[in-house]
């Protein structure tokens, strides 16, 4: 049926790219120590770009038996579409496997309301004042993408998270302490217990304040952290500001631009991260590589209508959902760790601080290498050990010279943070602001 009707598509249309994707998930939610949230759903859908006259339309539907209307709307929109000045995916078949765990569609609302309540017994029993919050979501997709230039590809993809957190709101003062990750495969029970465990003592030492005054200082940020601190580096690499020349970087292929212990690699394959896969959004292969090698620029993130413009190769870049074009984005950046331990580098951060949450940084430049935001969770260092949490405090660094420049240490411990793999990194001659 599917082959009928791409032979009648091929026949109205001059090129075509035709996405369905499918899937079903579950998730669970606690908030201020109560049941608040259960969710399931399955979902599913179609879109096509389909090119007439030189131009590109795009049509999407939720529903995707509606092809001849979805094909018929994307038709229709092509004289008022970007020129289509590339080709669409040729055949290829990705040689590299990737995890799959089925387990994460077979998950259950009991099994998960049970493990919230055993979050909450865990928070409360180290810190008893805070309010526990947590959410927890596994899911199974599948998704397929064919073009009229040959590619015919399907995958299969699944997916586990969880967020837990300590926190208080009090008048004049809002605390929460967390974390989370997502994998794609399903996270065991022990460690998400854990992990709310240490949410918990990071909230008892939270609890205490610690003054602090505007001035210069040795900093260590979290994964956390650093990933808002990474921010300038995805966009400036994003092929779409590579093809409007909007970032500094255009012609920065194979420079120095930071310390040669900084090595950055976009991994679609990583057992562990949640994010990529065998093929990108627009069905190109994908393939590990580094973005910055011992601090030298190596390479951007494209679709492949960016790759065609900036003159590059494709990179398997391409992100979408079914109701979206593509667009470019990394698949799980994991950052190179040093060797030092996380202990060794809080002694090294004497008298400085440690920041682990940074709130507003989405106002920054992040083309101009601008990191600026308050400091929402951050600690005084004394003694190797974070002595009571700063209030009222903010920062505004350059990563560009920050990374380049004032980098003491970086952890050979990491972890995921969302989509990203992380170090600890500690600097120095770091501007605060305090009041």
């Amino acid at each position: 049926m599917v082959k009928k009707f791409t032979e009648n598509l091929s026949s109205l249309c001059d090129a075509f790219e035709m996405f369905k994707a499918s899937g079903r998930s579950l998730s669970v939610a606690y908030e201020n120590d109560r049941l608040t949230e259960i969710r399931q759903g399955e979902s599913s859908g179609m879109s096509i770009r389909a090119v007439k006259g030189g131009k590109i339309g795009f049509s999407y539907s939720s529903k995707p038996d509606e092809v001849d209307t979805v094909a018929s709307a994307a038709i229709r929109m092509a004289p008022y579409g970007k020129p289509y000045n590339f080709s669409f995916a040729p055949k290829q078949k990705s040689v590299h496997t990737r995890p799959y765990d089925g387990r994460c569609g077979e998950v259950s609302v009991e099994k998960l309301v049970g493990l919230g309540l055993a979050v909450k017994d865990a928070i409360k029993s180290i810190a008893p004042e805070a309010m526990a919050e947590c959410s927890f979501s596994g899911g199974v997709s599948q998704s397929r993408i064919e073009t009229s230039t040959g590619q015919d590809c399907s995958e299969q993809e699944s997916s586990f998270g969880y967020f837990v957190a300590a926190k208080v709101t009090e008048e004049g003062n809002f605390l929460s302490t967390y974390r989370y990750r997502s994998s794609n495969g399903l996270v065991g029970e022990d460690e998400i217990i854990e992990e709310a465990r240490e949410a918990a003592r990071d909230f008892v030492v939270a609890r205490k304040q610690a003054p602090v005054k505007a001035g210069r200082y040795r900093v260590l940020f979290s994964p956390g952290a650093l990933s808002d601190i990474l921010m300038p580096i995805a966009v400036s690499i994003n092929g779409l500001n590579i093809e409007k020349k909007t970032s500094r970087w255009v012609n920065s292929l194979g420079e120095r631009l930071f310390d040669e212990r900084v090595t950055l690699l976009d991994d679609p394959f990583h057992e562990d991260g949640p994010g990529g896969g065998l093929y990108d959004g627009e069905g190109v292969c994908t393939r590990r590589r580094a973005i910055i090698e011992k601090g030298v620029l190596q390479g951007f993130c494209h679709t492949l209508s960016t790759a065609k413009a900036c003159g590059h190769e494709p990179t398997g870049n391409a992100r979408r959902a079914v109701s979206t074009v593509p667009q470019p984005g990394l698949h799980n950046l994991v950052m190179a760790g040093g060797s030092a331990t996380r202990e060794q580098l809080l002694i090294q951060a004497e008298g400085g601080l440690y920041i682990d949450q940074m709130l507003g940084t989405f106002t920054s430049n992040f083309l101009a290498g601008q990191v600026s935001g308050n400091i929402s969770l951050g600690y005084a260092v004394q003694g190797g050990q974070r002595i009571g949490r700063v209030k009222n405090c903010a920062l505004n660094v350059n990563t560009f010279d920050l990374l380049k420049s004032h980098i003491v240490a970086i952890s050979a411990e990491r972890e995921w943070v969302g989509g990203q793999y992380l170090p600890w990194v500690l600097v120095e001659d770091v501007a605060v602001s305090a009041r």
